[in-house]
């Protein structure tokens, strides 16, 4: 088994060597620049390096990159059951950000650090040698991965942008970090602002990828965005900003590059290979870089190695109807620690012997699901809301099963989609930002109960937080589901809060 957790920044990229730097306090800027971006082939290295941290960067082995991040918020929401077992104990008791523990100041690099590597990439990229095409579509990669850091900040550090667009944020950077900035650092921006920029760096990264640039089945270019995956990412940032027209369009864009709905086979194969058709945007990982595949050490509950960390709500698994197929995915079983607890065979290694599986960041069925939830808040559309989620469900019923028609309108239609999008979605890391932006309520409540092992009967058990750290009520908008800006942030940078003030709910 091999591991290689690597934290690069650009001239470690350069010089293919050194592993270790930070990008927030020795930008690029301070390098000689002729050289780091002498060509487009260096400038690809650079825009490498961003997704090799965003993938891979972390303190523990609990928190490696952005699958770390996707597991703590479906761990913080309403579905995920965490029994005894190492890791994630602060997200599931809804501890991690507010407080400031390991997943918040791991965010923070995780875009920032990648965030500067692209804003180098973006001053320096039209000067280098190269042909005009590879030089437009690497620019259009830097817009989109700097687009998609900020969607990332902007649905984790504040609340839903409908609920105050002017609340504080994060704080904006668009052209790499110098000393005189590092030291003095740029005032937070608000909610609305930071999504603004995400939307215009993504609509840039659209007009500049070609549209006949795709990624394709190449292994090694899944993490790459192209076309298809820059439609997803606005689709699915106009969905967090409330912008239901630009939400349909592009999701309505991407299912008419790829409308394909994984089969029942595909779907109970463990979620870990890219060549699904289904996937539109992932991770392969690779024997020589498997260190992001050692998160489903947490999401298997199967194999005989894992941690049996991220199991389901009893009472959620009621919610699925008996002829669909993804209910046969949650079973009671032992876990590694000899509770017993519900179990998901969603996740599964696909070389555990070498530790490898890949990583999913977006499927076609998430775009099913803004479809219908931007039609849904749309005149004239709401046949298409129940449409596009009818079509979802057919696709998880087994052989010979149709789902119940969709009939459901206005609100009622709503929490259906909304549902959907838990039941569908489960552990790939959207539990707590859909709480956040829909200004939603952790929903959990205590399960006890027995089933009969060997002719013996054994204690079963559902949830063991059911309220909020401070013993208060689940309730929306809390202050324990966002990420707080790291202390660290407040420290350096005495121009944080020079905009727009701190959110008053960190006073209390």
């Amino acid at each position: 088994m091999k591991m290689n957790l690597k934290n690069i920044c650009a001239v470690a990229l350069m010089a293919c060597a050194v592993a270790s730097c930070d990008l927030d306090t020795t930008p690029t800027t301070s390098l000689d620049a002729g050289n780091v971006y002498k060509d487009t082939e260096n400038a690809e290295r650079v825009l490498r390096g961003a997704w090799n941290y965003i993938f891979n960067s972390g303190s523990t082995y609990a928190s490696i990159g952005i699958g770390s991040i996707q597991l703590n918020d479906d761990f913080a929401g309403s579905d995920a059951v965490r029994t005894r077992s190492y890791g994630f104990s602060g997200s599931y008791n809804l501890t991690n950000g507010y407080s400031r523990g390991e997943y918040n100041g791991v965010l923070w690099d995780l875009m920032y650090d990648p965030i500067n590597n692209c804003n180098g990439i973006l001053k320096h990229i039209d000067n280098v040698a190269g042909t005009a095409e590879d030089k437009a579509r690497i620019k259009g990669q830097a817009f989109a991965t700097r687009g998609y850091a900020y969607m990332i900040l902007a649905s984790h550090y504040s609340f839903a942008i409908d609920k105050d667009p002017n609340a504080v944020c994060v704080p904006i950077y668009t052209e790499p970090t110098d000393d005189k900035v590092a030291l003095t650092g740029k005032p937070a921006s608000s909610v609305s602002e930071v999504y603004a920029q995400a939307l215009s760096d993504l609509e840039d990264a659209l007009d500049l990828i070609p549209e006949n640039y795709s990624h394709g089945n190449v292994k090694e270019d899944q993490y790459k965005i192209d076309h298809l995956v820059t439609l997803g990412l606005l689709a699915r940032t106009h969905l967090y900003a409330r912008n239901w027209q630009e939400a349909y369009d592009y999701a309505v864009a991407a299912l008419a590059i790829n409308p394909y709905l994984m089969s029942e086979s595909e779907y109970k194969s463990g979620f870990n290979d890219y060549s699904n058709k289904e996937w539109i945007w992932g991770l392969s990982c690779t024997i020589d870089d498997n260190m992001p595949c050692y998160l489903f050490y947490f999401k298997d509950c199967i194999t005989s190695e894992g941690y049996t960390s991220l199991n389901m709500d009893p009472y959620f698994k009621a919610k699925f109807d008996d002829d669909d197929y993804r209910k046969d995915l949650f079973n009671w079983g032992q876990t590694a620690y000899g509770d017993w607890a519900m179990l998901n065979s969603k996740f599964l290694f696909k070389d555990v012997d070498n530790m490898l599986a890949d990583l999913v960041m977006m499927r076609t069925s998430e775009m099913y699901l803004i479809k219908a939830e931007a039609a849904a808040h749309l005149a004239g559309k709401e046949s298409e809301a129940q449409q596009a989620l009818q079509t979802l469900r057919d696709a998880r019923m087994k052989a010979g099963k149709t789902a119940k028609a969709v009939t459901e309108t206005g609100d009622a239609l709503l929490k259906e989609i909304w549902l959907e999008r838990r039941k569908e979605l489960w552990g790939e890391g959207f539990a707590l930002t859909d709480l956040i932006r829909n200004q939603q309520s952790v929903e959990r409540k205590e399960y006890s109960g027995t089933i009969t092992v060997n002719g013996k009967e054994v204690a079963v058990n559902g949830h063991t937080i059911i309220s909020l750290p401070d013993k208060t009520p689940f309730a929306p908008n809390s202050k324990y589901y966002l990420f707080r800006i790291p202390e660290k942030e407040e420290l350096q940078n005495p121009n944080l809060y020079s905009k727009y003030p701190r959110l008053s709910i960190y006073d209390l």
